[in-house]
């Protein structure tokens, strides 16, 4: 690979970033919270644990130990705290444990992080 095409590269990653921030609803906050993650499927609880890679008032990206639909509700649960939030699966990483949910109401104080 040659200078001007590994350049060309990081500045096409730059403007990308650059715009998925400017799309974003709030900022976000690099922060592992580990919480449960609780849905219905085919008439059932089901639960899975999660721990995220990244918070903001609008939802989380995590890491899911679970095969969640993208568009299923779900129910949020801080374990430490007792609070909870609903969310919908929004987003899909290309292996199935990486998740991004966001709230159905934003809550800036849910994660318990300055964001």
């Amino acid at each position: 690979m040659s200078a001007s095409t590994l350049e060309l590269s990081t500045t096409q990653a730059r403007q990308l970033e650059e715009r998925w921030v400017k799309m974003r609803s709030h900022k976000r906050a690099v922060a592992s919270r580990c919480f449960l993650l609780e849905w219905e499927e085919g008439g059932k609880r089901c639960c899975a644990n999660a721990i995220t890679v990244d918070v903001s008032h609008s939802g989380c990206m995590a890491v899911v130990g679970a095969d969640i639909p993208l568009h299923r509700e779900v129910q949020l649960v801080l374990p430490e705290t007792g609070r909870c939030a609903r969310g919908v699966v929004v987003w899909r990483g290309h292996e199935a444990w990486d998740t991004g949910i966001a709230f159905v109401e934003p809550d800036a104080s849910f994660w318990g992080v300055n964001i």
